[in-house]
């Protein structure tokens, strides 16, 4: 086996700092549907957690350290979530009285989503849109961006 394919492929990882780290972990694990695939404490305080999302992607959480060289305020970040189900993960959001703050709307370029808050702050958007189609290779149509073979 490749030792490549053990690891996510190369990408932009959003990393959100908080001043109840184990908290937000557990509503975006417990509420939004994340699920947790590492988590590093020392005494009580999340040093790192990664967080995965089931449809690609994920999201590093830790303990806000005020003053050090990574600190930055919690709940002030915007993320955005690719889902194939926007619909249901909207009723499971509403079910669960998530601070919906964006209904269910369909846009002039594509997407159908809805965006929440969490508990922090955090503006969350989920979606169905991608982003624009990349170019093929070859005069290919669509790139492959799937996670096979982008180690």
């Amino acid at each position: 086996m490749d030792a490549n394919k053990q690891y996510l492929p190369a990408s932009v990882v959003p990393g959100l700092q908080s001043r109840k780290a184990a908290a937000l972990i557990d509503y975006l694990t417990g509420t939004v549907g994340f699920v947790e695939h590492a988590r590093f404490e020392e005494h009580g305080v999340v040093i790192h957690a990664e967080l995965l999302w089931p449809e690609g992607g994920m999201v590093m959480v830790s303990s806000h350290a005020e003053g050090t060289l990574w600190a930055r305020e919690p709940g002030s970040a915007q993320l955005n979530v690719y889902t194939h189900d926007p619909d249901d993960l909207y009723a499971r959001l509403q079910a669960a009285d998530a601070s919906i703050i964006r209904d269910l709307q369909d846009t002039d370029y594509g997407d159908r989503g809805f965006a929440i808050n969490d508990p922090d702050g955090n503006l969350w958007a989920f979606g169905k849109y991608r982003g624009q189609p990349l170019p093929g290779a070859n005069g290919a149509k669509d790139q492959d961006v799937s996670y096979e073979g982008h180690a």
